[in-house]
């Protein structure tokens, strides 16, 4: 049985349990819910941060002309 439950500042656990859990001894094990953010939206941040990067712009052509003149060189 999977509950939802939230902690509070100081530390204290509260959550709903059904009536047939009362009085009873449970295991509670706890895990960290997934991130918000969609996979996309992860990935779309790490563009947009790549994005701000200031790295010099070559167009198509000179990037082209660069892996020419390497290829010669070798």
């Amino acid at each position: 049985m999977i509950l939802q439950a939230e902690v509070s500042k100081r530390g204290i656990l509260t959550a709903k349990v059904p009536k047939s859990l009362w009085g009873k001894k449970v295991k509670v094990s706890i895990k960290e819910p997934p991130s918000e953010k969609s996979n996309w939206e992860q990935i779309s941040e790490i563009f947009d941060q790549a994005d701000a990067l200031d790295f010099p712009r070559r167009t198509h052509a000179e990037i082209l002309k660069e892996l020419r003149a390497f290829k010669e060189t070798e």
